[in-house]
């Protein structure tokens, strides 16, 4: 799999296959974390409008790393190294300010962002091949890390203010 084309007056910009499956890990954490912060228990307005920008976020990055890959190169890289930063402060506003956030997937979405933003940077100085044995690879590795944060998404989400966890109503086929 190469990832790369060369565009009429432009040069290539071809990160590493991973960087669209880092986004994409990025993308599920920040929805998921952007949900819980609309719905949560303890969601107030701040936490409303900066869980809303949380989930266009996501739904950005996951957006970008599939037109990535179905194009075989980096997408707007200037704009997606933007788009990095500026979720990486809308998650550190939330972990500051929303009290039912979960640490854990905050940190695995900063993780994944700052790989995927470094690949972006490492492919616009050093244009890569790719390859399927490096996709495979970060595909691994983000289940792994993603798997876990989303299920802390939930348990922080459910969480009242005194530490007990708020019911989830099953409704049995309805």
């Amino acid at each position: 799999m190469t990832v790369g084309t060369s565009l009429p007056g432009r040069a290539a910009h071809r990160a590493p296959a991973w960087v669209a499956v880092g986004a994409w890990g990025a993308g599920l954490v920040g929805t998921a974390v952007g949900a819980a912060a609309i719905v949560g228990v303890q969601a107030d307005p701040v936490s409303r409008s900066l869980g809303a920008a949380a989930v266009a976020h996501g739904l950005l990055a996951l957006a970008w790393g599939a037109v990535c890959l179905a194009r075989g190169r980096t997408v707007a890289p200037q704009a997606a190294l933007a788009a990095a930063l500026a979720g990486l402060a809308v998650a550190a506003l939330l972990a500051t300010t929303s009290p039912g956030t979960s640490i854990v997937a905050v940190g695995v979405f900063v993780a994944l962002s700052v790989a995927t933003g470094a690949g972006i940077g490492w492919g616009l100085r050093h244009p890569s091949r790719g390859g399927v044995t490096g996709l495979i690879a970060a595909a691994a590795v983000v289940a792994v890390l993603v798997t876990p944060a989303l299920g802390s998404v939930q348990d922080a989400a459910t969480t009242g203010p005194d530490g007990t966890y708020a019911p989830v109503l099953e409704h049995h086929g309805r």
